[in-house]
């Protein structure tokens, strides 16, 4: 039996899809230690796996992140040297065979280079490189300002700087500044499928496309299913980070307002259902609602563009409109309709008569079912969370063993 650090990140997109193959590593005898966030902890013990909680502040609470984007590759960095500072000890008395750390948690792969131990890459967004980054900026995926170009130089610039110190420090080469927001290493699990990746022929064997990790969840939410007994249903929700937006909803009730579908609409906990105004008869409106349960009986997802909802919907045979909140989720929503799974509609062109205009689209060109029922496939035969845990073991078990430093 081999032990595994697992280093995430706290965000549920990030942590959802790892856990079916964290079970996936422990059902085979592994032993794997999760550092996460408190949020995650029962989660995480479902899954087989011991938790254990980051110290680092930023780690405890990532709910500023969706107004400090541009920041990313400092806070990153910043966050990696908080985290050898105050966690190595921690990590090494754990004495593991190897780490599995998120693609946007850089601190795995300086904590895997510190110990000496090999790294296995947990991608839950789409796989990047040169060709992806070229695909998105084609289709429109760019920084909308001068202003927000400016600071992500700076950002990357400091970031620059306190990497070049803490490989110094630690003696290690660490990762760049790409690598340390897009993560990569000699064996990465992308929880998505080469159909669905985007220049997917861009990309070796070091990569294993396992399709997403999707598994039943205990949650119940009481909802009045009874009034969502039209036809057509329509999901809308703007996912767990960027959901605080009352003038999208708005949108959203004026789009409707009137029209023979039922909308279900979950909006957070940040805004109020009353401070949205005069709600429609024909919209339910809930801070959270069992998302799978709900696309189980959806028409269209209007969505914005989280790689885990996208999945979920496309695992489900559910087209979508993409109302993308950050870059990320533009080169899904893009990847989505070229695709031909649904559309893709830009936040700032997002008005009422756009959204009825796209939604009804969707719902009157089968097309967009039929694409959708493609990319399901493609996720079916991707292997999953299995095919997953087999390549890690075959990868972890085929290298030299060697001892964590500091550990003999």
């Amino acid at each position: 039996m081999a032990k595994a650090l697992f280093l995430g990140l706290p965000l549920h997109g990030h942590t959802n899809p790892s856990l079916p193959l964290v079970r996936a590593l422990v059902e085979r005898g592994d032993e794997v230690v999760y550092f996460s966030s408190e949020a995650f902890a029962a989660k995480i013990q479902q899954a087989g796996a011991r938790y254990r909680p980051y110290r680092n502040a930023f780690l405890s609470d990532l709910r500023q992140l969706p107004e400090r984007t541009n920041e990313i590759s400092w806070l990153l960095m910043r966050t990696t040297r908080e985290v050898l500072a105050d966690e190595l000890d921690a990590f090494r008395a754990e004495r593991p065979d190897y780490i599995i750390t998120d693609s946007v948690a850089p601190w795995g792969q300086w904590v895997a280079e510190v110990l000496d131990v090999p790294v296995v890459t947990s991608v839950t967004t789409f796989a990047f490189n040169r060709r992806v980054f070229a695909f998105g900026a084609a289709r429109g995926a760019r920084p909308k300002s001068a202003r927000l170009v400016l600071s992500k130089i700076r950002h990357m610039a400091k970031a620059a700087l306190l990497g070049r110190r803490l490989r110094r420090e630690h003696g290690v080469k660490g990762t760049g500044i790409i690598s340390s927001v897009f993560g990569r290493s000699d064996l990465n699990i992308v929880f998505t499928s080469r159909h669905f990746q985007p220049c997917a022929e861009s990309f070796d064997d070091r990569f294993q496309f396992i399709g997403p990790s999707i598994s039943p969840r205990t949650e119940t939410v009481g909802f009045p299913w009874d009034e969502a007994s039209q036809t057509d249903v329509i999901y809308v929700s703007l996912g767990t980070l960027f959901n605080a937006d009352p003038t999208f909803y708005r949108n959203c009730f004026e789009a409707f307002r009137g029209q023979n579908v039922r909308v279900i609409m979950s909006i957070g906990t940040t805004i109020t259902e009353a401070s949205l105004g005069s709600q429609p008869a024909n919209v339910v409106v809930q801070p959270y609602v069992a998302q799978l349960d709900v696309l189980r009986r959806a028409s269209v997802f209007v969505s914005h563009g989280g790689m885990n909802s996208v999945s979920e919907s496309l695992y489900l045979g559910v087209p979508l409109v993409v109302v993308p909140q950050m870059g990320e989720q533009e080169i899904v929503a893009r990847q989505v309709e070229e695709l031909g799974a649904g559309l893709c509609l830009a936040k700032k062109e997002v008005t009422a008569d756009r959204l009825r205009a796209s939604a009804q689209r969707v719902l009157d060109d089968d097309r967009f079912r039929q694409q959708a029922a493609l990319v399901r496939q493609s996720f079916e035969a991707a292997g999953g969370a299995a095919r997953g845990a087999d390549a890690i073991l075959a990868f972890t078990r085929h290298r030299a063993p060697r001892a964590a430093k500091g550990m003999e």
